[in-house]
């Protein structure tokens, strides 16, 4: 009863103050409030734990033929009612209804709008790009053959074939430090699978002093003479990364060292349908590091990386330096 006592009294007020005056309804409805909280409505809301909310929207335009008329609109929220306000040059209209129904369209678009815009400036938290899957292709540059160890003559047996030598990583750890959402260090702990594979007919073995030498495989059907190696590397980046529209897509720069530790490494030959592995020591260097830059978009890009390290250890085989280009995809 109280509520609807309250209600009739703020309808009154607000039809008098519309139709009384002649000024911009949201002027209109800012003396209406004015008015409200003079009236003792207190100790009515009180009495029925409710309070009264007016809420003034700005006018709207609508286009109406070559011209435009204006429509000024009102909220009021009294209790768990809501009264809607609207005017033009020719009428006035007035909808009562009750809150849960009136605010469904009026407070579910406002938490759209605001969900919307949180979203928008959300801080995206700074995550590095080396967890993941690499695949690339291997080469050992500037190889040269030491005369204190080879011979004149020496063939060339280190020359690889880049199109059949590749590198796998599997980098199953990351560890991400941001100073920013946009800049931070990366590191973390991987596989490096590495198979090269010779392109002349030999495999390699060592002399009696332990170092590497060639030897020339048996006549027949050659298809098949590599080196696999296994390290488990790591790297220490800094990564630089370049939002893109509402910061949701971003390009990564990402540049450092590297150093892996030897686990594994084999040599395999295939002549006909003759294979044959064998397991052991060939002088690759047991720890190594070197240069690693990854450049890309989102969760794809392209990696390379330059060992500073001699593929072999200093005075047991040639020098060669081992480095490797491919695709990266982070996870």
């Amino acid at each position: 009863m109280m509520k609807t006592q309250l209600l009739s009294l703020i309808l009154v007020c607000i039809s008098t103050v519309v139709f009384a005056q002649n000024q911009p309804l949201s002027q209109q409805a800012d003396s209406v409030v004015s008015n409200a909280d003079q009236l003792p409505l207190d100790e009515l809301l009180s009495e029925n734990d409710s309070l009264a909310e007016a809420a003034v929207l700005k006018p709207d335009s609508v286009n109406k033929g070559s011209g435009t008329e204006k429509i000024d609109t009102v909220h009021i929220r009294v209790g768990k009612h809501a009264i809607e306000i609207i005017t033009d040059d020719d009428r006035t209209q007035i909808d009562v209804d009750k809150l849960e129904e009136f605010g469904k369209h009026i407070e579910q678009s406002e938490i759209e709008r605001a969900e919307r815009k949180a979203e928008k400036h959300k801080k995206k938290r700074f995550n590095g790009h080396w967890g993941g899957i690499d695949f690339g292709g291997n080469q050992l540059l500037n190889t040269t053959y030491p005369e204190s160890l080879y011979l004149a003559g020496t063939p060339e047996f280190m020359t690889t074939a880049p199109e059949k030598s590749f590198e796998v990583n599997v980098n199953l750890f990351e560890y991400s430090f941001g100073f920013s959402s946009y800049v931070g260090l990366v590191t973390g702990l991987g596989l490096n699978f590495n198979d090269y594979k010779f392109r002349n007919r030999y495999t390699l073995v060592k002399d009696d002093n332990g170092v590497i030498q060639p030897q020339s495989l048996p006549e027949g059907d050659f298809r098949l003479s590599k080196l696999s190696t296994t390290f488990i590397h790591a790297p220490f980046m800094l990564e630089v990364q370049i939002p893109g529209q509402y910061d949701h897509k971003r390009i990564f720069i990402a540049g450092g060292v590297i150093g892996g530790v030897k686990i594994h490494e084999h040599v395999k030959t295939k002549i006909g349908s003759v294979k044959k592995r064998d397991n052991g020591n060939y002088n690759v260097a047991p720890i190594r590091w070197g240069y690693t830059a990854r450049v890309g978009f989102e969760d794809v890009g392209i990696f390379a990386t330059y060992y500073n390290t001699k593929f072999f250890e200093k005075g047991l085989g040639p020098e060669a330096t081992p480095f490797t280009v491919g695709l990266a995809f982070a996870f």
